[in-house]
């Protein structure tokens, strides 16, 4: 049964390694949906995120195919339990004098901050899981979604092991 699963990948933070990895997917006909990527404590090496829909045979051939690019270290698929994922949303939304307030409120309940307000919109940072974005976002339709950024899904696992 295909669904998405988070990949970590730690490798040398070498010009073009987020590149290589993608062409690698793209060559092998897998998609990913999502990918972040940042440095880690260990200087000279990046660690990249990928979310990607696969079902279990095609994520193990996945994991050995990275295991073959130059400069990769580390390959993990997160498991569903004791692992942190989030995701940063920005999204601009209709707002006028009457409306104002109610989002707001809706934001606060989210944990939101409002990051712009103008006579016609509002910008709001929300950060969680997947969920809980959609859900703000389908609270949100209601009053006008103008525009929505997403970053992909960072994820660490609970506890001492990486």
């Amino acid at each position: 049964m295909s669904r998405d699963h988070e990949i970590l990948i730690i490798a040398k933070n070498t010009p073009g390694i987020g590149a290589r990895v993608l062409s690698l997917f793209n060559r092998r006909g897998y998609s990913v949906k999502k990918m972040t990527s940042g440095v880690t404590v260990k200087p000279g090496y990046a660690r990249l995120t990928l979310t990607v829909d696969a079902d279990a045979a095609s994520l193990d051939q996945i994991q050995k195919q990275i295991y073959k690019l130059i400069d990769v270290v580390k390959v993990k698929v997160f498991p569903d339990h004791n692992v942190v994922r989030r995701e940063l949303m920005l999204i601009k939304v209709k707002a006028d004098e009457h409306t104002r307030s109610q989002i707001v409120q809706i934001a606060t309940i989210y944990r939101g901050n409002i990051l712009d307000v103008s006579p016609t919109s509002l910008i709001v940072e929300l950060t969680g899981d997947t969920e809980k974005l959609r859900g703000f976002i389908d609270i949100m339709q209601d009053y006008g979604v103008l525009e929505i950024a997403k970053t992909g899904i960072t994820a660490m696992s609970r506890g001492e092991r990486m």
